[in-house]
């Protein structure tokens, strides 16, 4: 009776899932963006725009195909991981493709682990249609297309007008949230060679905020952090160091086993539109500074222990 009762579910499912990619176009590259994820990806108040977006337009192009994007909401953590999330909603048949992932080996392995989720929030589909709990999948990455990493900013005590090291900060103040990535950085780099004169700013407070009034000389933060603050703040006297630290992670598309051959194509198309300036060009477009996707695409963390010897 429970091996009757498990395939009639599993029939069940499978009836199901179609209904849900209802009204798409069978040629066209469907790809999953978080609507929350400025500056990469965003919907909000009719508007739609972000780094993933442009991106996956010139995929689409790249491969000759419609696009269609699938802008889905990040829910709270207890209600399923990101990562399965991601496989159910391309196992649902929503999309071929989520973008804008950030290419870590646990969080592709972890939809394979037999977790069940319900879908997130997508626009088009009723919440009604979403109540059905499916099993994750292991996911498959891309190649990378950006590199999210973490760069020093610098203030106006700081006469460097580019690092080559973080050696170069040691006479200087450094401001981080506590146990931010830029704080662990800072207290890891050469075992405690920066952190005689780290400095722990409240939570409340902006570091790249305090860091204009020079309360301290230099921050590390995200590289895409500080262009949101200089594309808001276009009168700052604060610097980009130029240093990009190998902490953080790629960037790209993950889909699961169904799809491998659209993965290959897409692989395909990335490497010529890294190779063409495409890639570039979608950053600048959505005021983000373009960093190459480190070699592998898929990492084992974010490479903190880079950084400690």
């Amino acid at each position: 009776m429970k091996w009757i009762a498990g395939v009639l579910l599993t029939a069940l499912a499978c009836l199901t899932l179609p209904v849900l990619a209802a009204g798409t176009d069978a040629n066209a590259l469907t790809i999953c963006l978080n609507k929350d994820n400025a500056p990469f990806s965003f919907k909000s108040e009719g508007k739609e725009g972000g780094f993933d977006l442009t991106v996956a337009q010139a995929l689409a192009r790249q491969l000759n195909k419609p696009l269609e994007i699938k802008w889905y909401e990040k829910e709270r953590r207890k209600k399923g991981s990101v990562s399965v999330k991601a496989s159910v909603m391309v196992t649902a048949g929503v999309c071929q493709l989520v973008g804008g992932y950030p290419l870590i080996q646990s969080s592709l392995d972890r939809g394979a682990s037999g977790e069940t989720t319900t879908l997130p929030p997508i626009d088009g589909i009723a919440p009604e249609d979403r109540k059905q709990s499916l099993s994750g999948n292991q996911l498959f990455a891309s190649q990378g297309y950006h590199f999210a990493g973490m760069t020093p900013v610098l203030g106006t005590n700081v006469t460097q007008s580019q690092l080559t090291s973080l050696d170069e900060l040691k006479p200087y103040r450094m401001g981080n949230r506590p146990a931010s990535m830029g704080d662990l950085i800072a207290m890891a780099y050469k075992q405690g060679l920066l952190a005689k004169n780290l400095i722990h700013v409240d939570i409340q407070f902006e570091p790249l905020d305090l860091l204009s009034k020079s309360e301290f000389d230099v921050t590390i933060v995200e590289m895409h952090r500080f262009d949101i603050y200089r594309n808001d703040h276009p009168q700052t006297t604060l610097r980009a160091s130029g240093l990009i630290l190998p902490v953080g992670f790629n960037l790209g598309f993950v889909t699961t086993d169904a799809h491998a051959d659209l993965l290959k194509a897409v692989n395909g198309a990335l490497d010529v539109m890294a190779k063409n300036g495409e890639l570039e060009k979608a950053a600048r477009s959505a005021g983000l500074t373009y960093i190459p996707a480190l070699f592998p695409a898929v990492s084992a963390g974010m490479g903190l222990e880079k950084i400690m010897q």
